[in-house]
């Protein structure tokens, strides 16, 4: 029972991390304006919380596996508020970038920490549900992070870094630490199970790296895209309309992650919903760059369709932690976790540069980078569909 309330809590801090991280896209013209920066400038900030938090990812999970995932997670919820409330004073580059990296490091436990909790208090069958419902967070958040702009347009960008930092402070810390007292001292299992030796065998670490691949996709398109506004803002398209693409996308993304996280309980399922993920975003991708702006319906309906599409990468988690050894879930995690956020960061650099270098209307080098990019996702599930080795152990 103490595992399953704290997985709860838990949720809160990944939400918010996905709500820190993706609200910078909506106060990053503001920033960069109060503080005179460029395009360039600005994505560097943006970046840099990305890059720490996904490289941290697996020396993180490996110590979750073995600790006290409850200090663990107050302690490293204290630091993200801390280095939030440095972001919302800064007041020059180096401030900022650094604050952010801050940040990022130390929401670098929220995720792992997330799904070993998950691993431990649920059944075995409900653990790909469970990462769809976590990962989901990640459209959820962001949906959030769209609607603070439109219901509140007045908010200063200062002001709501803020109450980010006051929030978690005040919604997981204190609960986490009241929580873990009902937390045994040590803990004897990991993902409760015991195990004496880690073994990774030829067939598990294929399938994992067949994970890594398909979520360094799913990343790299959600926070590519998504930052800065990338084809809004080559389209120029305004910024309320820029919020409600935003929003769709978000949303589709939420959706798609809890759909594929149901229907992938099975892990037979697993690869044709990432083939059919993967193809809709390549068709909504396309649909985003070639429709007129006048086709205000038809531009929303990709933009759902490409973040119901996004979803479906959720499922490199369960297909992961099947594959892997007994009591490695939150490294396992962790490790498809930090392609997937790296890739994040690097694109969000990419689309950043994109976006200085090309002219309003000019879309020929997002559609033949993301272009790309979304055929290497449909080969990589294709793969992933059609192969024959056997996982480690059935999800």
């Amino acid at each position: 029972m103490p595992n399953r309330r704290l997985w709860l809590v838990s949720l809160l801090f990944v939400a918010w991390l996905i709500w820190a991280e993706t609200s910078f896209q909506f106060y990053d013209h503001a920033l960069g304006r109060d503080l005179q920066l460029s395009a360039s400038q600005v994505s560097l900030i943006a970046g840099s919380f990305l890059v720490p938090y996904g490289l941290l990812q697996i020396p993180v999970g490996r110590l979750l596996d073995q600790g006290r995932v409850d200090r663990w997670i107050w302690i490293a919820a204290l630091m993200a508020s801390g280095f939030s409330l440095t972001f919302a004073f800064s007041t020059d580059l180096v401030g900022l970038m650094l604050s952010r990296m801050g940040t990022g490091v130390a929401c670098a436990v929220a995720f792992p920490a997330s799904a070993l909790l998950a691993r431990r208090a649920l059944p075995q069958n409900r653990f790909a549900l469970a990462m769809g419902l976590t990962d989901s967070l990640l459209g959820w958040g962001a949906v959030f992070a769209a609607l603070i702009p439109l219901v509140f347009p007045w908010t200063v960008w200062r002001q709501l870094v803020v109450f980010q930092a006051l929030f978690l402070a005040v919604m997981v810390v204190v609960p986490v630490m009241v929580l873990g007292r009902g937390l045994p001292s040590p803990e004897p299992h990991n993902d409760g199970r015991l195990v004496s030796t880690v073994h990774w065998d030829r067939a598990g670490v294929g399938t994992v790296i067949k994970a890594c691949l398909m979520y360094a996709w799913g990343g790299g398109f959600v926070f590519g895209l998504a930052q800065y506004g990338l084809i809004s803002g080559l389209r120029v398209w305004g910024a309320e309309r820029t919020q409600w693409m935003s929003l769709t996308m978000s949303f589709g993304i939420g959706i798609g992650m809890v759909l594929a996280g149901w229907i992938g309980s099975r892990s037979s399922r697993r690869g044709l919903v990432l083939l059919m993920g993967t193809g809709m975003s390549v068709l909504a991708l396309i649909a985003l760059l070639q429709l007129p702006n006048q086709a205000g319906g038809l531009l929303l309906l990709a933009a759902l369709g490409l973040g119901l599409g996004l979803g479906s990468s959720v499922l490199a988690f369960p297909i992961a932690e099947a594959a892997a050894p007994p009591g490695q879930t939150a490294l396992t995690v962790a490790i498809v976790n930090t392609t997937g956020t790296v890739t994040g960061g690097v694109m969000s650099i990419v689309s950043g540069l994109i976006l200085e270098a090309s002219g309003p209307g000019d879309l020929s080098p997002v559609l033949m980078v993301y272009g790309l990019f979304g055929l290497f996702g449909v080969a990589v599930a294709a793969w992933i569909q059609f192969s024959s080795v056997p996982a480690h152990s059935a999800a």
